[in-house]
């Protein structure tokens, strides 16, 4: 298992955490939490050896592989198939040497090679890469374009599928799913529900933890503290443990003015100075309990339109085509937009969402390489805030958060843009800090602050979540909530869009048209339509297969004999033969886990109460209720420990039989 033992973190002069613990076991997924800044992606760092601990160790199995999204791409010459095939560092290495060995003409090493290639079921490794960059949203005239023509965005997608493809014990991934469109999250979710290793995820989408975790961690005052189930668990937890503790804190507080007032009304009489005394230590060491403060300190609230006009915004027949492209993005489309609308757009990557946004707000404007470009009617009286899914590019690096809502708003004053830029979080010198100096996350609160004051009636966002931690999301969420005018909104945050969206409009085919069966439904479809994918890709894998004929001498692979041809045949045979074994035991091997995870944990607790009892005055100061407990405890771990192992034993036992009688049956 991963285990961190009381490890001290620092960045600079920030302590992140001090003296923190946590383990992790085979299997095991759990997302990581905390407000931005608390110190998770340089966790990861200091879990992958790229920075020093301060203090505490990490340890973790030496046979561990460790799988994460690199930084870099170290080849931006290979093609997207390529990079991500060699994400399987072991099925590369093969091939790189099946290629010497071919070029070498050594028939005894091409054998051996082979053999390897069975042994890790090196087959079906390209077609695992396909399925990655179907489910990532590539098509599959893509996979052979060199990585340098990828967009940013794109090449974040690429290093994400190259993660995915290898051969980890542990997958560390941070926030993989800020560019990715909603089809690609949630075939994302499907992926890691059947990944076997244990996962840190670190993600401040409540939906997509939902989906894959079994456990959160939550670093907060310098701490991580594990809480079991999915976020949804963990909230309730976390609210049951923050009412527990604000009732402490008062009836704490009571119990300090209590003391307080004895010692102020006798510490001055002879006959009560001994008492007053001994409640002044007593106070002294009270370690007190904190209030509980509120955990977002991000509110604010979209002030109430004006003015609705309905209709606001009519398309006719509206036709788009980017100059450097033939084919167009939008053909023919009408749609109305009305007052109350609460609308979510969705569509594939590419399909021309972020480009029907900037027709609607007028950044481009209808044209079409054929026939008419058609109208699109803005209402008087629109007033629309736009959030650009790349709304950093238009903020000013050298300006301060006050300076930029100076410049949008010529009526306010300082101090009102002060006390306004507060809500967001800019408060004293961070709101005259340049923006340059800004994370993701407060370079997207500013954004949101900039839309709030221009008071608008239309709000659209596309992708508003992207760099947000859960505290300023929350917030976004309820003031969208509140607020009266008409909303559209593109993101990937499937929490987001059912809380305040209320009906979905599909961009597809070059067209906009309404869904009408929910989000559920749509995503539904579009996993059946990857999935047809994989099912054709593997179908034309298997009919390739059996239609691979003996190489001719004069071919490339001349050096391969029919003798070494069958060989392989009979080698591929018995791979096929391993993988319905491994098919068969698959779902046993999940149980044997579970069951190897249910006794670590209870041989653990059994070790710790025997610890316990072995200190010099433990039965002493035991009372006889609480020794009578611990003894129950005790002797239901014993029992529990023998059922668990022999369920262990039984399932072993069927393992063998199982493949026994499959191999007996084959021969």
């Amino acid at each position: 298992m991963l285990s961190l033992q009381k490890i001290t973190l620092y960045a600079g002069s920030l302590c992140l955490l001090r003296e923190a613990s946590f383990s992790l076991y085979p299997g095991q997924k759990v997302g990581l939490i905390g407000q931005n800044g608390a110190g998770k992606s340089t966790l990861f760092k200091a879990i992958l050896g790229e920075i020093a601990l301060d203090g505490g160790e990490i340890q973790m199995p030496p046979n561990w592989q460790m799988g994460y999204v690199a930084q870099e791409v170290s080849n931006p010459e290979l093609t997207a198939l390529d990079y991500v095939l060699q994400g399987d560092t072991l099925y590369y290495q093969i091939q790189s040497q099946l290629r010497q060995a071919e070029q070498s003409q050594n028939a005894e090493q091409l054998v051996q090679l082979y053999d390897q290639l069975d042994l890790i079921q090196g087959y079906q490794v390209p077609v695992k890469a396909k399925q990655l960059l179907f489910g990532l949203g590539f098509k599959e005239s893509e996979f052979m374009q060199p990585l340098q023509q990828f967009s940013g965005g794109w090449q974040v997608r690429l290093k994400l599928a190259h993660a995915l493809m290898q051969r980890a014990d542990l997958l560390l991934l941070d926030e993989p799913t800020n560019h990715l469109d909603l089809e690609a999250v949630n075939w994302l979710a499907n992926w890691l529900n059947q990944y076997e290793g244990a996962l840190i995820l670190i993600s401040h989408d409540r939906y997509f933890l939902d989906q894959v975790v079994t456990g959160i961690v939550h670093l907060s005052e310098n701490k991580l503290r594990y809480y079991a189930g999915n976020f949804a668990a963990y909230e309730q937890q976390r609210n049951a443990q923050l009412m527990q503790q604000q009732a402490l804190h008062d009836k704490q507080k009571q119990q300090m003015q209590h003391l307080q007032t004895f010692i102020r009304r006798f510490k001055a009489k002879a006959s009560k100075a001994k008492q007053a005394q001994s409640r002044v230590k007593a106070l002294e060491r009270m370690e007190q309990v904190a209030a509980v403060q509120a955990t977002n300190p991000f509110q604010f609230r979209f002030a109430e339109p004006q003015h609705l006009p309905d209709p606001m915004i009519q398309l006719e027949q509206v036709s788009f085509t980017y100059p450097n492209q033939s084919m167009p993005i939008f053909q023919n489309v009408n749609a109305v937009l009305r007052s109350g609308d609460r609308i979510g757009l969705v569509g594939v990557n590419g399909s021309g969402k972020s480009t029907f946004l900037k027709l609607l707000i007028g950044q481009l404007l209808p044209n079409s390489a054929k026939g008419q470009p058609g109208k699109i009617k803005i209402s008087r009286g629109v007033e629309v805030g736009y959030f650009a899914q790349h709304q950093f590019e238009a903020l000013n690096l050298e300006a301060s958060a006050l300076q930029h809502l100076l410049k949008l708003n010529a009526e306010m004053t300082e101090q009102q843009a002060r006390d306004f830029l507060g809500q967001f979080g800019f408060q004293g010198e961070k709101a005259l800090c340049p923006v340059r100096q800004f994370s993701g996350g407060e370079k997207a609160r500013l954004s949101l602050a900039m839309i709030v004051s221009q008071k608008p009636n239309l709000i659209i966002l596309d992708e508003p979540t992207n760099h947000l931690d859960m505290e300023t999301r929350d917030a976004l969420e309820v003031a969208l909530l509140a607020f009266k005018g008409v909303i559209i909104v593109v993101s990937h945050d499937r929490h987001l869009l059912t809380s305040i969206v209320d009906q979905f409009w599909w961009v597809h085919e070059q067209q906009v048209v309404p869904f009408q069966e929910g989000l559920e439904a749509y995503l539904q479809a579009q996993m059946a339509v990857i999935k047809a994918q994989a099912a054709q890709l593997k179908a034309i894998e298997k009919q390739a297969e059996k239609n691979t004929k003996i190489p001719s001498p004069a071919s490339e692979t001349a050096c391969l004999s029919t003798e070494s041809y069958n060989k392989r045949q009979q080698r591929q045979q018995k791979a096929q033969l391993r993988q319905s074994v491994q098919n068969t035991i698959k779902p046993l091997k999940r149980k044997v886990r579970q069951i190897e995870h249910q006794l670590t944990e209870n041989q653990k607790q059994l070790s710790d109460i025997h610890h316990q009892m072995q200190q010099p005055h433990f039965y002493e100061q035991t009372s006889s209720d609480k020794m009578a407990a611990i003894l129950k405890t005790q002797a239901q771990l014993v029992s529990e420990i023998e059922a668990l192992e022999i369920q262990w034993l039984d399932l072993e036992a069927e393992m063998e039989a199982i493949t026994a009688n499959i191999y007996q049956n084959e021969r």
